[in-house]
């Protein structure tokens, strides 16, 4: 059924975004069922609204008289249900705009947190023969408002300058920054086909002409329902993409550097009658969308609102390079401080990772020497995340920068915070028993040249002794104290830097002098 009808979805900002989730069905396992929303007659429309979820349908009062053959008077309304942190539906259903949306159809809406607006749909016909289906083959013409909250009580701020009595504007999709609208039409001569999906940049309170989105999205029949997936994945429906097909499919595009990839159809969510209107919640974890569908909650198959629940994994591939050549390094030794391990592949170390989890991999490769690397996967979309550690081989001549050495001010104790990096110096030593090495220290130029040599050299020293202490002989490594004489960048004496600057001077190094 050729559809025309009613949806805003909540996206983010678009112009130019850089690629990022464009592998967010990755490693994600779906799970769609119907929802408790569900009426005798058409629901559809699912929006996110500050914690609730607004949708379209009948009152059961319209519903009895349309059960006795009434038609006239009939019009979908907004409804709004609480749900919890996660998306999930967890209040009863309640009628939102009632006064603003008498005589219309209404809905769905797009809420645009930063702005306070609310965009919503509004047919503007009467006595449709719409008994059980939301959309119409018939001409329906639609239009967008703009409505704000003000003392608990939504008012008109605007029609949107698309709208014409002539022909249709809706669906429309708001970013997050309020600047950027999706929306379709079928305005003639501007379209490639039949309904084609628009967008619009408002500036300085203004919105810019509509701009058709072109072939790569839009074919010669309907593409609908736009939505903008974390900033760059858009997501629509479609009945012009498969030959022999009549019943729109949801599909997603990329966009990357102004630009749309080839849309792919997401087979995961399809059925062989209409979906469309997909929205996702903020956390990824359960979406809803609008399908046709053969359902439980009536005998007639009809649109319906289902859930969407992305049961997502996150899976890991690390590389190991060196850092001179940027080669893989062969025999990978990787551990992870949740002591899982992970499996070697190709040069690559394997594993999976909990989501809104931390983890630190560290080498342990003859050889090199060891590095570690923070991995999360808190803000990220599901599916493979891939990491690399540059590890240092070990020979002659390599100088290491010690992280994690402390010094109190003007002292050169031993803090039991620099034991620990220290004491993997010893382990080094240790596991390379014909290794030499200088340990040294270095200050930023604050202070006279002789204090700073003073100090650094005392600094080197107590490092060397505590590195003796824990058994390795005297002989392999030797104290160095260079003060202020080996800057790493401008700060000489004289030039103004920031304490970071500063900062980067003060430093403890080791230097392989034989192997």
């Amino acid at each position: 059924m050729k559809k025309l009808c009613l949806l805003l979805l909540g996206v983010l900002p678009i112009i130019l975004m850089a690629q990022n989730n464009c592998n967010f069905l990755e490693g994600v396992e779906i799970k769609i069922d119907e929802t408790k929303l569900n009426t005798s007659h058409s629901d559809f429309g699912p929006a996110f609204v500050n914690g609730e979820l607004w949708f379209s349908a009948y009152t059961s009062d319209e519903i009895e008289k349309l059960s006795k053959g009434t038609k006239k008077n009939i019009f979908y309304n907004l409804f709004q249900s609480k749900i919890d942190k996660n998306g999930n539906i967890e209040g009863n259903s309640t009628v939102e705009l009632e006064e603003l949306s008498k005589g219309y159809h209404a809905g769905p809406v797009s809420y645009c947190a930063k702005t306070k607006e609310l965009f919503v749909t509004l047919s503007n016909f009467d006595n449709p023969d719409i008994k059980n289906k939301v959309y119409r083959k018939s001409d329906i013409r639609l239009k967008v408002i703009v409505v704000k909250e003000v003392n608990g009580n939504w008012q008109l701020v605007e029609e949107l300058p698309f709208n014409n009595p002539t022909y249709s504007v809706g669906h429309p999709a708001i970013s997050s920054s309020g600047d950027t609208l999706f929306f379709v039409s079928n305005i003639p001569n501007l379209g490639k086909g039949k309904i084609d999906i628009y967008m619009s940049i408002r500036k300085n309170g203004k919105w810019g002409e509509m701009e058709n989105l072109g072939s790569k999205i839009n074919t010669d029949k309907d593409e609908m329902f736009p939505y903008l997936f974390k900033n760059d994945v858009l997501i629509f429906a479609s009945n012009g993409r498969e030959s022999g097909k009549d019943d729109l499919d949801l599909y997603y595009s990329c966009l990357s550097n102004g630009s749309f990839s080839e849309p792919q159809r997401m087979d995961e969510l399809n059925s062989d009658a209409d979906d469309f209107g997909l929205v996702i919640h903020e956390n990824e974890e359960v979406g809803y969308l609008t399908s046709g569908r053969a359902g439980t909650s009536s005998e007639i198959r009809e649109d319906d609102i289902y859930k969407v629940e992305f049961i997502g994994r996150y899976d890991l591939e690390l590389t190991v390079l060196d850092k001179k050549t940027m080669e893989p390094v062969p025999n990978i030794g990787v551990k992870f401080d949740d002591n899982v391990e992970g499996v070697l592949a190709e040069s690559v170390i394997k594993r999976a990772l909990q989501k809104n989890s931390n983890y630190v991999a560290t080498t342990e490769i003859y050889g090199y020497m060891s590095a570690s690397k923070k991995i999360t996967t808190i803000g990220k979309p599901f599916g493979t995340i891939k990491e690399t550690i540059l590890v240092d081989k070990i020979e002659k001549d390599l100088v290491i920068n010690l992280e994690n050495i402390f010094y109190d001010f003007d002292k050169w104790d031993i803090l039991s915070e620099s034991e620990i990096e220290l004491n993997k110096l010893v382990k080094l030593m240790n596991d390379y028993p014909k290794m030499k090495t200088e340990l040294s220290s270095h200050t930023d130029s604050r202070g006279s040249d002789s204090y700073n040599e003073l100090l650094s050299q005392k600094r080197s020293d107590s490092a060397v002794a505590y590195i003796i202490k824990s058994g390795i002989q005297k002989d392999r490594i030797i104290a160095k104290g260079y003060g202020e004489s080996k800057l790493v960048n401008k700060c000489d004496d004289g030039v103004e830097c920031s304490d970071e600057e500063h900062q980067a001077n003060r430093r403890t190094e080791f230097k392989i002098l034989e192997m």
